[in-house]
């Protein structure tokens, strides 16, 4: 089996770390997998990740540029490679297939929650396809696509509730082995706390727990690992609210980074608004690290609601303050469910199982074709 992954570039993203471990894992089970990169954008870190059996091709695009002398690059590389499968990353790549053949074989990934238009009635873009690129939603000719994938019952939910397409579920995996685990020890006065994600708080919600810890006065200490747009609105916050001494912004930090410290801590929060899937929830749990939640999403998912995790009500700075304030009291709860998440996670999250699952539906689309 042929598979070509294809997306933007490769930086320290959700989305470009997901297709590296997918790829590898692929790699592993004797697929013969390609990642093609159409920016000239990439973080050295990240292709020294790549295992060795797969091939990187470089299509070298300008980010941002108009031309399109890439998209005949793409497509020369995709007719003399003939994959049996195109994996896209994201679905407004779709019409820069020209062949008939190679878009009946091409499959899209939605990694987040439905968003934009599908720009269905754009005579525009059916015409120049190459104007959806700068298309800011992630859903643009998923349409079209033969073959939509989601990452949670969440994503496929909302895409056929508002869009009317359906999906088929993968669940996102991670390489639960490159995770330390936690001790069983029990926390100090302070409880450590962390949250690994871009620093977007409409979306991510990082206000909600900097008002909780603001509220528990000195009770919690919360580090934020990853940066963003609203960096400098959320440590504003915190000093507003006299919460500063304890709250800690990391900034970014690398995958490997991630998986050697998460186990440091003694709390994992995810208090977004709207979430897809919750991949650092995952990590937490593969770092035996107790995790806690918005209710109704992605990440209350991958916690099977209360039964690996805990839970608050989503947009909700007082109910978070509440159930934080109840584990740190209860937290020989918090181990034992730990536990049973690290368990729970492997057998479901882990890369391999994501691999072996898309592998098998190219496989079933392949036969079906003929």
């Amino acid at each position: 089996m042929k598979v070509a992954h294809i997306f933007w570039s490769l930086s320290f993203g959700g989305i470009e770390t997901m297709m590296i471990n997918i790829a590898n894992a692929q790699a592993l089970l004797n697929a013969d997998v390609h990642i093609v990169l159409l920016n000239n954008l990439y973080e050295e870190e990240l292709l020294k990740k790549i295992d060795k059996r797969v091939t990187v091709h470089l299509i070298n695009r300008k980010a941002g540029s108009k031309g399109v002398s890439f998209i005949f690059r793409l497509n020369r590389l995709l007719e003399k490679m003939a994959p049996d499968a195109i994996h896209l990353h994201l679905s407004k790549f779709y019409k820069l297939i020209w062949s008939e053949k190679l878009s009946r074989a091409t499959f899209v990934t939605l990694h987040d929650l439905p968003r934009g238009s599908v720009r269905r009635g754009d005579i525009l873009l059916r015409l120049f396809p190459f104007f959806s690129l700068k298309d800011t939603g992630n859903v643009v000719f998923i349409d079209q696509i033969p073959k939509v994938f989601a990452i949670s019952e969440a994503v496929k939910d909302e895409l056929l509730q508002k869009y009317g397409i359906n999906s088929t579920v993968v669940n996102n995996g991670i390489m639960t082995r490159s995770f330390k685990h936690r001790s069983s020890k029990k926390p100090g006065e302070q409880l450590s706390v962390i949250m690994v994600s871009r620093l977007e708080h409409e979306k991510k919600g990082q206000d909600l727990l900097i008002r909780a810890a603001a509220a528990l006065q000195g009770k919690i200490h919360v580090t934020f690992v990853g940066d963003g747009s609203s960096r400098m609105f959320l440590e504003q916050l915190a000093i507003e609210l006299k919460a500063d001494q304890w709250i800690s912004f990391l900034g970014s930090r690398t995958q490997a980074y991630i998986a050697e410290h998460l186990c440091e801590y003694d709390l994992f929060v995810q208090p977004s608004r709207r979430e897809g899937f919750g991949l650092t929830v995952a990590e937490a749990m593969a770092s035996k690290v107790p995790v806690l939640v918005s209710n109704g999403q992605g990440p209350a998912e991958v916690t099977c609601g209360d039964k690996y995790g805990w839970l608050f009500e989503n947009g909700d700075s007082d109910k978070l303050m509440e159930q934080i304030d109840y584990i740190v009291k209860h937290y020989d709860e918090a181990l034992i469910k730990a536990e049973k998440a690290l368990q729970y996670v492997c057998d479901i999250y882990d890369v391999s199982v994501t691999a072996r699952m898309y592998l098998k539906l190219y496989k079933i689309d392949k036969e079906n074709q003929y």
